[in-house]
């Protein structure tokens, strides 16, 4: 019997950025008859830098990387531009701005910038793109300048810059400054293409201005009266379909404007604060939706026969300002993505914005920031520049508590951990201001020589000594030493392979390479590291625990680094393009022609590696990348190899949200490699010397994973296995921000029927589910399982034994410190008949999740106690909750006062 005791923790302070840019791929094709294009992506831009790369999916929403940023960084605009091709393969490319005079091109590729281009001038503000060449357009394919997007930026001083993207990834040169117009105080808060030569721009002095780029002049200039003595801020311009024009101002109001005259046809105001985010929708254009500083989500429609615009319907999608919002529609997909202050991405109906649910995307990494070192004690956590190690109090047992564990007394704050270290990455240069990428901490060096700890950024890999305070000191503390890598170690190209032009062998610097993944291999003999461009090194390390009390353990590096080879794939076939028009169409050809699906190419980053672990007993190793392509390596000889058998593993139908080893047990070697996709929460399993699946997975294939598994929408994040090394136990727990699921792997699932409006990536627009009338209200609350429910059991202990969990299912109030797990509910245990009892269990109790992770050694302790036979023995085991609440993050003040917390008012 296994008592099992949870600490929640709360004290991890990771700060979620603000959402300050949104950003489509590809521009929206609603009267397309195809669906999405396979390379359509999201870009989410923050406040710290950083931009967040989703993959729609078809509505599953898988996130794929991140592009870090650096201190003193901000992203305050996104833009998409596809160079031309004929057939719509042109390369996809992504540019930002952010507080200053630059331009960044990025490369999806290495996740880095691939260009800075300086405007010469003062902030920019805005940045919008032209529209791309459509199908039916004639022009000459080699006049680079008239194929080519333009961009057009607006500055803080009242100009526009054009610049031309012709010359493929990397080139952005200037091609004019248009006339300034207004003040120097007239800033160009925002912009959108009316046409191929014509540029809208929303003012900070009560106006909007119209440009010909052709001839640089402002053609119209469209005033608003001022807000009581106050020049209204044009937050937000869009262009319909038909060429009329949408504005959002900081009066609240949305005003639409006629496009030959520029003159003001309407104007609602809806919002109770400035109004900072537009976008429009419809085959026709007959739909636009708004988002401010009230929270408020409003949809506009065509009301009446006379064709005016009307407020149809509001909800508060959010918990604090909207500040930016994209929209995307192609065939049955249609959505818009907002987000603002709160942190929170949600996707948002559009075509189905009454009949449809959103989608919430939680705040938090969707990427572990934190691990644990089980045999220390100690939690690790790293975001931005810095890292943090805590070491997690034991739990005492007094007999006379009955079946209670408790934290040993200690002063209230801070009770129950103690924060052993603080490490800050120094900034030398601004070359090295990068935030962390990745961070890998090593098992307890023997003689209690501490940890070995690798961080890398996407410009520099370091590792560090940690080094335990000696007990005649008085103080408990982590030393941080630096350990210097080797410059150069020679590289070992893959066989077949040479890096320089001369065939000679190349040198490499380490530290300086730059890592997206780092890893330090559980037996601290190898460092694994994942380059930004997913080439995978490794280093042999020898650690040598210290010789005496006061020396401090060595840090040794082979002299070359291995780069493994990684399997060669055949290209990803394209969809095919749509039929093209005829040579001459008629005007009624081209008004039912839906406009042409430009694919884009994404070059090499579907490769782009996303997981990358060791076995637990070092001599294996796995990666995958974003096409679901798995490469396995072996250990033989002190040698890595790429595995005979890997040919034949499968590519999985979408990206891994997980990839882990299963441990080794007496039938069975550590071997298996289980696999979680992230379309559809699949698992599998398989053997990597057969290339195999595993009789587990033979016996439990997908379709008797429970549907409710199946069709979470939030993704797994990480995973953990609870074995025992007294009694045959293997259990699969698995974690996300919001729920937790586990898995007997020694008993098999039961058959589930078929629901097939369940299946995930068949959900309508590609936001939520579809919405259940009830009383003739419609709920707009974020879509989660219903949480569990039943008899209440407290206790500080948070203890549940292995009875329990075949019990009756209950559920117990927040509470701190440990807390009790959940056990299955009577409606999952009428799902378990036909298969094994206590198969699987959930829990949607913990949100915003950091981790779920194994603390302490497991053990044996005799219990005694009322309910408890005399002297009865149990397996004891000790796992960590780490919960990020986002009412603990600071935020400003909210405008609204009856949205909690206090208003604040005016134009911003």
């Amino acid at each position: 019997m296994t008592h099992v005791s949870l600490h929640r923790c709360r004290f991890v302070d990771f700060p979620p950025s603000q959402i300050t840019a949104l950003a489509f791929s590809h521009p929206s094709t609603p009267a397309s008859p195809y669906p999405p294009p396979k390379n359509l992506r999201l870009a989410i831009g923050r406040a710290n830098g950083s931009i967040e790369i989703w993959n729609p999916l078809s509505g599953a929403w898988v996130y794929e990387s991140i592009l870090a940023g650096g201190k003193g960084r901000s992203i305050e605009g996104l833009t998409w531009v596809q160079d031309h091709d004929p057939h719509g393969r042109g390369l996809l490319r992504l540019f930002s701005v952010g507080y200053s005079s630059v331009i960044t091109e990025w490369d999806l590729t290495t996740g880095r910038p691939r260009t800075h281009t300086d405007c010469n001038g003062s902030v920019i503000w805005s940045i919008a793109v032209q529209p791309r060449l459509h199908s039916s357009e004639k022009v000459n394919q080699d006049d680079q300048e008239a194929c080519a997007q333009k961009i057009a930026v607006g500055m803080q001083d009242g100009t526009l810059t054009i610049l031309s993207t012709a010359g493929g990834k990397g080139a952005l040169s200037y091609v004019k400054t248009l006339q300034r117009a207004g003040t120097s105080k007239s800033r160009v808060l925002s912009m959108v293409w009316q046409n191929k030569h014509t540029v809208v721009a929303g003012m900070a002095d009560s106006t909007i201005r119209v440009w010909d780029i052709r001839t640089g002049r402002v053609v119209s200039r469209l005033s608003l009266n001022k807000d009581r003595g106050r020049d209204v801020l044009v937050w937000a311009v869009r262009a319909l379909p038909n060429g009329n024009l949408v504005s959002a101002d900081s009066r609240g109001e949305v005003c639409f404007w006629d496009r030959d005259k520029y003159a003001l046809t309407q104007r609602i105001k809806g919002h109770d604060g400035d109004c900072l985010a537009l976008e429009v929708g419809g085959i026709n254009g007959d739909t636009v939706i708004s988002g401010g500083v009230d929270m408020k989500t409003i949809l506009y429609k065509h009301i009446g026969e006379g064709r005016k615009w009307g407020q149809v319907t509001l909800q508060r999608f959010h918990k604090h300002d909207v500040r930016a919002m994209a929209a995307y529609e192609c065939g049955k997909f249609s959505v818009i993505a907002s987000g603002g202050v709160d942190m929170t991405p949600i996707i948002i109906p559009l075509r189905q914005f009454l009949d449809e649910a959103q989608l919430e995307i939680p705040a938090v990494p969707q990427s572990p920031i934190v691990t644990s070192v089980p045999e220390s004690r100690l939690i690790m956590s790293w975001w931005e520049q810095e890292v943090k190690i805590w070491r997690i109090q034991e739990l005492g047992y007094d007999e006379n508590k009955g079946d209670e564990l408790y934290l040993f007394p200690g002063e209230e704050e801070g009770r129950g951990r103690k924060l052993l270290s603080r490490i800050v990455l120094a900034v030398k240069s601004s070359r090295n201001d990068e935030y962390i990428t990745s961070a890998s901490i090593s098992s307890p060096i023997p003689q209690n020589g501490g940890h070995v700890l690798a961080v890398s950024t996407i410009a520099e890999v370091k590792l560090f000594l940690l080094t335990p305070s000696r007990p005649s000191s008085g103080s408990t503390f982590l030393r941080v030493s630096k350990i210097t890598i080797p410059d150069p170690l020679r590289l070992e190209a893959p066989e077949g392979e040479n890096h320089s032009d001369d065939g000679m062998e190349e040198d490499i610097d380490l530290a300086n390479e730059g890592a997206r993944s780092v890893r330090i291999s559980p037996d601290r003999q190898w460092l694994s590291v994942v380059t930004p461009d997913s080439r995978v090194l490794i280093v042999k390390l020898a650690v040598d625990p210290p010789v005496g009390p006061k020396s401090k353990a060595a840090v040794r590096f082979g002299s070359s680094v291995f780069e493994l080879p990684r399997q060669d794939r055949p290209e990803i076939a394209p969809r095919a393009p749509p039929p093209p028009a005829t040579d001459t169409p008629s005007k009624r050809q081209l008004k039912r022609l839906a406009p042409r699906i430009d694919e884009g190419d994404l070059e090499t980053y579907p490769r782009t590696i996303n997981h990358h672990l060791f076995s637990s007993t070092s001599d294996l190793l796995a990666v995958s990348d974003l096409s679901g392509y798995l490469d396995t390596y072996t250990l033989a000889n002190f040698t890595w190899n790429l595995n005979p058998k890997n040919p034949l593993l499968p590519r999985l139908n979408s990206p891994l949200s997980i990839l882990a080893f299963r441990p080794s047990s007496t039938t069975s070697p550590e071997d298996r490699l289980l696999l979680i996709t992230s379309k559809d929460n699949h698992i599998l399993e398989l053997h990597l010397t057969t290339g195999a699946l595993s009789d587990w997975s033979r016996r439990n294939p997908p379709t008797h994973l429970p549907i409710d598994f199946r069709t979470l929408k939030s993704h797994a994040t990480g995973t953990f296995f609870e074995t025992s090394q007294w009694e045959a136990k293997q259990r699969l727990w698995i974690w996300s921000a919001n729920w937790l699921w586990m898995f007997d792997l020694l008993k098999d699932l039961p058959e589930v029927k078929p629901r097939p409006e369940a299946a995930r990536g068949k959900l309508g627009s590609g936001a939520g589910h579809k919405r259940v009338m009830t009383g003739g209200l419609v709920p707009s609350g974020p879509i989660l399982n219903p949480p569990l429910s039943g008899p209440v059991k407290t206790g500080a202990s948070g203890a549940v034994t292995d009875s329990e969990w075949e019990g009756e299912g209950y559920d117990d109030e927040d509470g701190g410190g440990a807390s009790r797990a959940i056990v299955p509910t009577g409606t999952q245990k009428k799902r378990n008949k036909g298969g094994a009892k206590g198969a699987f269990w959930s829990s949607n109790r913990y949100k915003n999740m950091l981790g779920f992770l194994p603390v302490g050694c497991r053990e044996e302790i005799l219990i005694k106690g009322e309910g408890w036979r005399n002297g009865q023995v149990l397996e004891a085991m000790e796992m960590v909750v780490v919960e990020r609440p986002m009412w603990d993050v600071k935020m400003p003040p909210r405008f609204c006062k009856d949205a909690g917390g206090p208003a604040r008012g005016g134009a911003m």
